[in-house]
């Protein structure tokens, strides 16, 4: 199947710089819708990407008419809270926790954001933090179920915790005050045992050096008797000579 598509019509956006404060309003509205149907759909992605638009289109509002900074923050705030609404189903606990922090500095009151960011907080394993947030909300809002149902997940996270670490800190103690461990003396092997049959051919490779020993003494002294012999007999044979 091979399907061909024609382009009858462009039109180029214009460029958020060049818009005036009303037109970013608008813009920044219609994408905030467009993202919020692409987070119903759970194309959570795409809608992180319409959020992150919004958000730095309003980054810098101080020149504002009052009424278009209010629409302004309005937006952003929105997209914020929608942002971690999406980063906590990705699981990205930390950028969640960043996205409603950016909404509580304006808003320490904000119940959605107090929420969110607990739920961050538990994902992180930050129990008593998450416990704070949730104190917080049944504070403000002593109705709300799903911060009561979030403490006890939280509180029962904590004494899970709290378990292992005093496990961990027996087991640490349990170690001290005992010494060194007892090194093990090394065993000298036996020397190997030697085969008479295997000795004898020394003993006799012994006995014939030192008869050879003997042998060379006994040379020497004939010799140097022969040599003494010829000095007497010189003398005699001048005397007859004469």
């Amino acid at each position: 199947v091979v399907l061909t598509i024609e382009l009858l019509d462009f039109s180029k956006e214009k460029d958020t710089y060049a818009m005036s404060e009303e037109e970013k309003v608008e813009f920044g509205t219609s994408r905030k819708e467009v993202g919020s149907a692409l987070l119903k759909k759970g194309r959570l992605n795409l809608a992180l990407e319409r959020y992150k638009k919004v958000i730095e289109l309003f980054s810098y509002i101080d020149n504002f008419k009052e009424e278009n900074k209010k629409a302004a923050k309005d937006l952003k705030k929105a997209c914020e809270l929608n942002r971690a609404a999406c980063q906590l189903r990705l699981t990205d606990f930390s950028a969640a926790k960043s996205s409603c922090n950016s909404v509580l500095k304006d808003e320490p009151g904000n119940v959605k954001a107090l929420f969110r960011r607990a739920q961050a907080e538990l994902g992180l394993g930050n129990f008593a933090d998450c416990i704070r947030d949730v104190k917080r909300i049944v504070d403000l809002d002593p109705q709300n179920r799903e911060a009561r149902s979030l403490l006890k997940e939280a509180q029962n996270g904590q004494k899970e915790a709290d378990k292992k670490s005093k496990g961990l800190f027996t087991k640490m103690c349990s170690g001290l005050g005992r010494g060194p461990p007892v090194a093990t003396p090394m065993r000298r092997r036996p020397a190997p045992e030697t085969n008479e049959d295997e000795a004898q051919p020394q003993k006799v490779r012994k006995g014939e050096a030192e008869g050879n020993d003997r042998e060379m003494e006994a040379q020497q002294a004939a010799a140097g008797g022969e040599a003494g012999a010829t000095d007497e007999e010189m003398p005699q044979a001048a005397a007859s000579l004469t």
